[in-house]
């Protein structure tokens, strides 16, 4: 008979096995039993890898190059158009004073004119001005001033411009139908008036563009 010494060995030994086989089967069963599927990468689209790389030293280096070279260029670009405003200001005042200065004095000298030498005289400011104000304007036509005058007006300013520029080439004809007649020849009642109108007329125009 086996003592109660041996039984409880037994018993022991019995248990342990069975504590072993019921470990090693479910190792068994987790080793045969399908993985767990991952979670799917996250995807990383151009925006992200975008933002990333602005985000890195290089990346912000080339953001600041691209902004102050833009910048750069904006701020030449506006400074460029103010002086040309500037120019073109400068340009119209210019012009505008110079024809008016001329008109002024035609009309002067037309109203004493007696002779033909006279209204020859007075209509010189058609070609040149009789008293330099601006010397790069001096020697300038009155048909060339307007020329230059219209491309900086606009609208019905450039329209009586160009009214006003039709009306010194009838100034110019004249002009040259007097070249064929003697100075010391009595200047026609008529011809004065059509003279004097035609530069009223010019000067209604002038200065109703400049108001």
């Amino acid at each position: 008979m086996l003592t109660e010494a041996e039984l409880a060995r037994i018993a022991a030994e019995e248990h342990y096995r069975q504590t072993i086989r019921k470990s090693l089967e479910a190792e068994a069963a987790a080793a045969a039993a399908p993985a767990a599927p991952q979670p799917p990468a996250e995807h990383q689209g151009l925006g992200h890898k975008l933002f990333e790389f602005l985000n890195s030293s290089v990346g912000m280096w080339l953001l600041s190059s691209v902004v102050l070279t833009g910048g750069a260029a904006v701020i030449q670009q506006i400074q460029h158009d103010h002086e040309a405003r500037q120019q073109n200001r400068q340009t119209l005042s210019t012009h505008r004073f110079e024809i008016h200065h001329r008109l002024d004095n035609m009309t002067f000298l037309l109203r004493r004119a007696k002779t033909v030498g006279d209204a020859k005289a007075a209509l010189d400011g058609i070609f040149k001005s009789t008293i330099p104000l601006s010397p790069e304007l001096q020697n300038r036509s009155l048909g060339s001033l307007y020329m230059g005058l219209m491309p900086l007006l606009a609208g019905t300013d450039k329209e009586k411009a160009s009214e006003a520029f039709k009306l010194v080439k009838q100034l110019e004809e004249a002009e040259l139908v007097f070249q064929s007649e003697p100075d010391n020849q009595p200047l026609d009642q008529s011809q004065r008036n059509r003279l004097t109108k035609l530069v009223h007329t010019i000067q209604g125009l002038h200065f109703t563009a400049i108001e």
